[in-house]
């Protein structure tokens, strides 16, 4: 098992996860002294930023008491708790002896840091779960990735209300090799593959669009 060590968590069951510039003294911390970090696919990274869910009980034993966590001077340990990553994002976790996910906390900047620079050189683990509910309304980009996102939406809309027609060409030929006539069309299309959930594309979409209006000015 891989851990991580010395590390300061802030536990919460709300669905919206604090982001470390939020947190505030009076919030749960715990000062953690180690914790088992385990790579999972981006699929269930989502899922748990999204949604409520709950880890199938054939997991638990991996992590069962591996979690300790300084407490008044001494060493407690933590029944089930880990650090889940993918390559961009750390979630930590603690769930009830029943695989339900009673708290989740994001990690301060630079811890994150090393957690994904460990998650790279692990191999994805394959973990049952079972989505309970979706919350809809949560997101699960990184605050660059939702800046990028929001971004795009609004010159999308920019160039749909102005009929900005030779900057949607230039968009259009630039990703797509298909040819469509109409402005409406490719409109279409470039917002079809913006609704997706953010990949590759939005990014080299953002920054197509960022030197374009560098050159303007």
């Amino acid at each position: 098992m891989i851990y991580t060590y010395d590390i300061l968590l802030n536990w919460t069951k709300e669905e919206r996860l604090k982001d470390f510039y939020e947190w505030d003294l009076e919030d749960d911390l715990e000062h953690i002294k180690k914790i088992p970090i385990i790579r999972i696919s981006d699929t269930m990274l989502k899922d748990l930023l999204t949604s409520k869910i709950k880890i199938d009980k054939s997991f638990l034993p991996k992590i069962k008491l591996k979690t300790e966590s300084y407490f008044h001077n001494e060493i407690d340990k933590i029944d089930y708790a880990v650090i889940l990553t993918t390559t961009r994002k750390a979630l930590a976790l603690e769930l009830d002896s029943e695989g339900n996910v009673t708290y989740k906390s994001n990690l301060l900047l630079d811890e994150e840091e090393e957690v994904l620079e460990i998650g790279e050189e692990l191999m994805i683990m394959d973990i049952d779960y079972k989505v309970l509910k979706r919350n809809k309304k949560t997101s699960y980009l990184t605050r660059k990735e939702e800046t990028e996102k929001n971004f795009l939406v609004k010159e999308l809309k920019k160039i749909k209300i102005n009929k900005e027609e030779s900057k949607l060409n230039y968009l259009y030929k630039e990703f797509f090799s298909t040819e469509v006539k109409t402005f409406e069309d490719k409109l279409n299309i470039l917002e079809k593959e913006l609704n997706k959930d953010y990949n590759n594309f939005h990014h080299k979409l953002y920054a197509l669009l960022k030197l374009s209006l560098i050159r303007k000015k």
